[in-house]
């Protein structure tokens, strides 16, 4: 249940310049001088606010079933069904005469296909889904296990590491956020979210206590809350074409080996694999839609990354003001579009040299042509994972902090990962990226009466790029200028708390989140469980993003979502 008024603004009824009067003042540079139009203009645009009171309406049924073939042999079986109700105040293309393209965006909120951009359906072959439902096998799996040897042939997932909200280890499979993005239960981590894939899983443990964990797994991307949905991040001016028919044979391998040197444990990680978050980059819009007044510039258009249509883009402030909230340099933005698909200048289009001819050259095109879509397309990228992680486990004084208190240190290295540019261009940016994650962990007790509270800490820190996987290159941009980007990396901190009551029929959690650069999560909790059959559980979510500069931490992307959440659960 939402506790605050703001909507998505990525979604066309959360735009935030829906019924607001903007300003135009075109014109288009000559010489490299600005020439006004003749004529300025207001343009208002035409969205409908939306007023809704609920972020998430689902159900979800879940079934699991173990088998045992022998003593050597045993089976998995999960299956999960999840319908969601709608009951939001959804974006109709009608109510704005939208002729937009693609399966996604040509009615109403899809809550759940994601493969063909013209016929929908499912990416995961164990998935079937439907506007408002899937159903699919999150496991389903033969093992085998003789002494040592376990092996785990079919879908399944593969989770490395030991991070809460951060993933340094954790690379083997992609996350599914159509549900409820990374804003459920802190405490379960990415249980829900990450995905899994039909591949064979191989571990032999050691008689000197090391242990050899090996994979090979069909590659699967994330998956991206869909357009119009109440989670969604990328802004719905844009038309996304995800390109995986063209990866969707490809295999992701690793392996992890894990043992101790004394009272020391490490791990070694490699993983080779596609990156599943995918790139973004323009791609032809092939939507021949042109100008009344200009004959032959839909063939034109069709050859750019834009598309006329009421959703898309209606003035320079509104595209200034989005590039800034997804991190992109609407300047150089402008430009790439422009030299990379050369049928533009056909238009009268022309590479800008500053923020003020960007707006009054974009503003022109707007005034000519009306509001304009943009097109874009995911890719994926093969890359190398080095990972080592360490552990410790302190003896202290019984009952003193330091008693017991786990400390685990993960640091990854990818050499030439692939980056989304942040200004859409043809060639993305390649950088080697580290991340590394401290953790401590430990039981206290505080209270005789209560049993021990679970306390953790956690620190990241990423090179190159955010918790979202974007560039740290595109910080800072805003309506009046383009992004100046943010040096020294992104580092986040996490507190965390879990504090069972006495007769453990209630727990509490506490989940902080704290982007160094001015973002805040909290989420407090409460979970009950009357009887072994039943659960229910509270929590609160709180987002702040407004604690640091424009459009430098990860909170603002999210920061309409603050919410009231409750989860009954009965089981058969």
């Amino acid at each position: 249940m939402k506790t605050v008024d703001e909507e998505n603004p990525f979604n066309q009824r959360g735009n935030l310049f829906n019924g607001k009067e903007v300003q135009r003042n075109g014109g288009l540079p000559v010489l490299g001088l600005p020439l006004p139009s003749l004529t300025a203009d207001t343009a208002t645009r035409n969205g409908v606010p939306a007023d809704n009171d609920f972020n998430q309406t689902q159900v979800r049924i879940e079934n699991t079933l173990q088998l045992r073939f022998s003593d050597s042999f045993s089976g998995t079986i999960k299956m999960r069904g999840i319908f969601d109700a709608a009951e939001y105040d959804e974006f109709d293309p009608d109510d704005v005469d939208s002729n937009r393209v693609g399966y996604l965006y040509e009615d109403g909120p899809n809550y759940f296909e994601n493969d063909d951009f013209d016929d929908g359906g499912s990416q995961h072959p164990l998935e079937v889904a439907g506007e408002q439902y899937m159903v699919d096998f999150p496991s389903l799996y033969l093992d085998y296990q003789k002494g040592p040897l376990l092996i785990r042939t079919g879908n399944q997932q593969v989770a490395w590491g030991q991070a809460l909200f951060f993933r340094v280890m954790d690379v083997a499979n992609g996350l599914d956020l159509r549900r409820h993005l990374i804003l459920d239960f802190a405490s379960e981590e990415y249980a829900d979210e990450r995905m899994s894939a039909p591949g064979i899983r191989a571990s032999y443990q050691f008689a000197s206590g090391w242990e050899l964990d090996t994979f090979i797994q069909m590659f699967l991307p994330s998956v991206l809350p869909n357009p119009e949905t109440p989670y969604n991040v990328i802004p719905t001016q844009f038309t996304v074409h995800d390109r995986y028919e063209n990866y969707d044979e490809e295999f992701n391998s690793g392996f992890r080996l894990k043992g101790y040197f004394g009272d020391f444990g490490v791990q070694f990680m490699y993983t080779n694999r596609y990156n599943p978050d995918g790139v973004f980059r323009w791609t032809k819009s092939n939507v021949n839609r042109g100008v009344p007044i200009i004959p032959g510039s839909g063939a034109i258009l069709a050859e750019t990354p834009l598309e006329r249509d009421p959703t898309g883009v209606w003035s320079a402030e509104e595209w200034f003001t989005y590039s800034g909230m997804a991190r992109l340099d609407g300047i150089e933005g402008l430009n790439k579009l422009i030299t990379d698909f050369p049928s533009s200048m056909l238009l009268g289009a022309t590479p800008v040299q500053n923020f003020e001819q960007a707006n009054q050259e974009l503003d022109f095109f707007f005034q000519v042509a009306g509001p304009l879509r943009g097109h874009i397309e995911r890719t994926y990228h093969r890359e190398d994972v080095f990972a080592t992680g360490f552990s410790y486990v302190f003896s202290g004084e019984p009952g003193s902090w330091t008693d017991q208190l786990i400390m685990n240190l993960e640091i990854s290295y990818t050499p030439d990962k692939t980056f989304t540019s942040i200004d859409l261009g043809q060639e993305y940016i390649v950088e080697d990226e580290y991340v590394s994650a401290l953790v401590l962990e430990k039981y206290q007790r505080f209270s005789s009466s209560f049993p021990a509270t679970y306390l953790v800490f956690q620190w990241m820190h990423r090179s190159e790029s955010d918790l979202l996987g974007r560039h740290l290159s595109g910080m800072g941009g805003s309506v009046n200028n383009a992004p100046k980007g943010v040096d020294g990396g992104w580092d986040g901190l996490v507190l965390a708390a879990q504090q069972p009551f006495p007769g453990l029929v209630w727990r509490a959690d506490f989940s902080m989140l704290y982007d160094t650069r001015g973002g805040l999560f909290i989420q407090p909790a409460l979970k009950w469980k009357p009887s072994g059959n039943l659960n229910v559980e509270f929590y609160y979510n709180y987002l702040d993003g407004s604690l640091g500069d424009e459009n430098e931490n990860i909170i603002e992307t999210i920061e309409y979502a603050e919410e009231f959440g409750l989860r009954v659960a009965y089981q058969y």
